[in-house]
């Protein structure tokens, strides 16, 4: 199953819905944020419960769009990373890089706490 991504906006903040296989096959998420940052979004939630495979070059684009978000002074949170992207995560100690959060209520709200604190 390739990537698919689905896209919604709320308030500041981007939802991105994942599902499918995130690997060095498929760059569609990279170019898709990028697209989205040049635009002017700056706050990011990928919601990864959907997605079934992820590699290391996938891990890898996550480093590089969270990387680009934060150059450009945003943010990228993780929602509901399977155990097996929270091993992934927790192996390569980017846990202590990327928020994770269960629910997306909770997500949104970190992302609103950020926008306060940065204004």
């Amino acid at each position: 199953m390739s990537l698919s991504i689905e896209v919604r906006k709320i308030d500041h903040v981007v939802i991105m819905e994942l599902a499918g296989r995130v690997s060095i096959l498929d760059r569609s998420l990279k170019k898709l944020t990028e697209d989205l940052v040049e635009r002017g979004e700056r706050y990011f939630v990928m919601n990864l419960a959907n997605v079934s495979y992820m590699d290391n070059s996938g891990l890898g684009q996550l480093c590089l769009i969270y990387t680009i978000v934060r150059n450009r002074g945003g943010d990228l949170k993780l929602l509901k990373p399977t155990e097996r992207i929270r091993k992934l995560l927790s192996i390569t100690k980017l846990d202590s890089v990327f928020e994770r959060y269960d629910s997306e209520d909770e997500a949104m709200a970190s992302m609103r706490l950020l926008t306060v604190v940065s204004a």
